[in-house]
C-alpha cells in the first residue's frame, strides 16, 4: 500500500474510533445542558428571562478535558496497536496527528450547530430563556478558531503526558506533567486567558479582545513545537507487547 493511502487509512481509523467516543461524550454533555435549561426555565422569576451560555461556550472546557484524556490514551491505544500490526512509528504518528485534527474539527462544528439550534428554538418558540452571544460574525469566527486550536493543543499535551509515562516511567513522567502545565499556560497566554507577565515581567500582556493574529500565530507555533517534540519522542520508542 502506498504511503499516502496508508497514512489516510490510519488517520481515518484513529478518527473513527475517537469519533465513537466523542458521540457518547457529546450526548452526555448535551443531556447535562438540557437539564440546566429545564432548571432555569422552571426556576426563573416572573417576567425575567434567565440569561445562560449556549452549548458552544458551555462545552468549551469539558471538550478540552475530553481531548486531554484522549491524548493521554493515544500512545497506549492507537500507537501501540498500529505498530504491533506492522505500521511504522512514523505512519502511526502521522495518523494520530491527522485523525485528531479531523476530530477537533468535528468537535468544533457540532457545538456550533447545536448552539445554532438552541438559538433558533429560543427565537421562534416561547421558551423564556436568553442565550449570551459573542455578537458579530467575526467574533464568532475568532471563537471557533480558538475552540479548534485549543482542543487540538489539549490533545497534543495529553499525548505528551502519555508518551512520557509510557516511555520513561512514572518518575520521569512527572517532568512531562510539568512540561504540559507550561504548554497549557502558554496556550492560555496566547489567547489572553493567562497573564504570565506577572511572573515574567518582560513578557508583554496579551489582551483577551486584542488582535486574533497574534493569538493564532502563537497557538500554531506552540502546536508545531508539540508535534515536533512528539515526533522525536516516538521515532524510536520501544513498543510494549
Amino acid at each position: 500500500m502506498k504511503r499516502e493511502k496508508l497514512n489516510a487509512k490510519v488517520a481515518f481509523d484513529i478518527f473513527y474510533e475517537q469519533f465513537k467516543w466523542s458521540i457518547w461524550f457529546l450526548g452526555i454533555l448535551a443531556a447535562i445542558h438540557v437539564s440546566v435549561l429545564i432548571y432555569f426555565e422552571n426556576s426563573g422569576s416572573v417576567g425575567v428571562e434567565p440569561s445562560i451560555v449556549g452549548f458552544f461556550e458551555f462545552s468549551r472546557y469539558s471538550t478540552a478535558i475530553f481531548m486531554l484524556v484522549c491524548g493521554i490514551m493515544a500512545v497506549y491505544v492507537f500507537m501501540t496497536y498500529h505498530v504491533q500490526q506492522g505500521v511504522t512509528r512514523k505512519d502511526a504518528y502521522i495518523g494520530i496527528a491527522g485523525g485528531t485534527f479531523v476530530l477537533s474539527l468535528f468537535l468544533t462544528l457540532m457545538p456550533l450547530m447545536l448552539n445554532g439550534i438552541e438559538f433558533l428554538l429560543t427565537e421562534y418558540t416561547a421558551l423564556p430563556l436568553t442565550f449570551t452571544s459573542f455578537g458579530s460574525t467575526s467574533e464568532w469566527l475568532k471563537e471557533a478558531v480558538f475552540y479548534l486550536l485549543n482542543i487540538f493543543t489539549y490533545y497534543m499535551v495529553g499525548w505528551l503526558i502519555g508518551v512520557g509515562y509510557y516511555r520513561f516511567g512514572w518518575i520521569i513522567g512527572f517532568l512531562f506533567i510539568a512540561a504540559a502545565i507550561v504548554a497549557l499556560t502558554m496556550n492560555g497566554y496566547f489567547w489572553g486567558e493567562d497573564d504570565i507577565s506577572t511572573v515574567i515581567p518582560w513578557i508583554p500582556t496579551i489582551q483577551p479582545h486584542g488582535s486574533p493574529v497574534i493569538s493564532i500565530v502563537g497557538s500554531l507555533v506552540l502546536i508545531s513545537v508539540l508535534l515536533a517534540v512528539m515526533r522525536m519522542l516516538t521515532k524510536r520508542m520501544a513498543i510494549k507487547l
